[in-house]
């Protein structure tokens, strides 16, 4: 019984590392989509706010 069970854990152990590899990667393309939306608002927010800003600097004069 001893002899079937070891194949069955280097089994599981890759399984198990396979997993980890994998959330670590899924972890990894997160964090840049999370990186780049947020470099995007701020983009955003600057071309919103600059034509805002421009137009009332000229309204002043």
């Amino acid at each position: 019984m001893g002899d079937e069970s070891a194949p069955l854990v280097g089994t599981v152990n890759k399984s198990w590392a396979d997993f980890e590899s994998q959330c670590s990667h899924q972890e990894e393309v997160l964090h840049r989509i999370w990186y780049a939306l947020r470099r995007w608002r701020l983009v955003f927010r600057w071309i919103v706010l600059f034509p805002t800003t421009a137009c009332s600097s000229i309204n002043r004069r």
